[in-house]
């Protein structure tokens, strides 16, 4: 009991809790989606607001009606994205929360005890922002642009996101991911100053990983899988003592799959 109580006083434990949290409803959307007749991933999420747009390995037809069925039969529109919302949402935390672990713990450390876990809210909610903003803008553009339902279409991202990994842009971005900022110890300056580091710590890691997201977005399904591989790539980066070598590893593993998914048409 002792050490459990000491787990949870953990500065980062909350935001660890909600990320577990997120990985395990998307694991159980998952089975439910492939335990309704062999469905294709996503078809469970396709009533109400929480829904999967697979691209890519789906084919076209599998993307078009994935976003037929989020918008209620109608082509793909603002209100379709803003319903997918909360999915992305729920993405977004399981992919990005265990990334923003530092930004977190640096957060709840520099912040008043009695005000630890509303920092820490402030900052998950400015960061994850970013992130939703994102996803919802590639979702619109990934769905309505044709080359997207191309086969080389994975291959194309997965190599423009080798080639991010080696830029001084990355590095850069990477590199502030790190970047601590002062935070006030109390009233609204407290809280805009978490909210203000939330979304530089997110437009950092945005800056840093958007490469590779956009290729996540591109893959059919089993999606989770490549959410998880996402997440250790980019955790990787994030929380290694030499980020610049692990980006270069990655780059290295995002070229070999590139290469891999080219060639597979023709190997098959």
């Amino acid at each position: 009991m002792l050490r459990l109580a000491a787990i949870c006083r953990r500065p980062t434990f909350w935001a660890e809790a909600c990320a577990a949290a997120a990985w395990a409803a998307l694991a159980a959307g998952t089975v439910l989606a492939w335990g309704g007749g062999g469905e294709a991933q996503g078809t469970a999420f396709t009533h109400g607001a929480l829904w999967i747009c697979t691209l890519g390995a789906g084919g076209a037809s599998t993307a078009s009606s994935h976003v037929v069925a989020a918008s209620g039969g109608a082509s793909l529109s603002a209100a379709s994205l803003l319903a997918a919302a909360p999915m992305w949402a729920l993405m977004s935390g399981a992919m990005m929360v265990p990334t923003a672990t530092p930004g977190v713990r640096h957060v709840a450390v520099h912040s008043l005890y009695w005000r630890r876990r509303r920092a820490t809210v402030e900052f998950l909610l400015a960061y994850l922002g970013v992130w939703l903003a994102f996803s919802v803008f590639v979702l619109g553009a990934l769905t309505s642009w044709a080359p997207t339902r191309s086969p080389l279409a994975l291959p194309a991202s997965l190599a423009v996101a080798a080639l991010w990994q080696l830029t001084p842009y990355k590095w850069r971005a990477l590199r502030a991911c790190h970047r601590p900022s002062p935070l006030p110890p109390r009233g609204w300056r407290a809280t805009a100053g978490t909210v203000r580091f939330g979304l530089l710590n997110g437009s950092a890691c945005l800056a840093s990983c958007w490469a590779i997201m956009t290729a996540v977005a591109l893959t059919g399904s089993p999606a989770l899988l490549w959410m998880a591989a996402a997440t250790v790539l980019i955790c990787l980066e994030k929380l290694n003592l030499k980020p610049r070598a692990t980006a270069r590893r990655v780059a290295v593993l995002l070229t070999a799959a590139a290469l891999a998914f080219a060639a597979a048409p023709f190997i098959a």
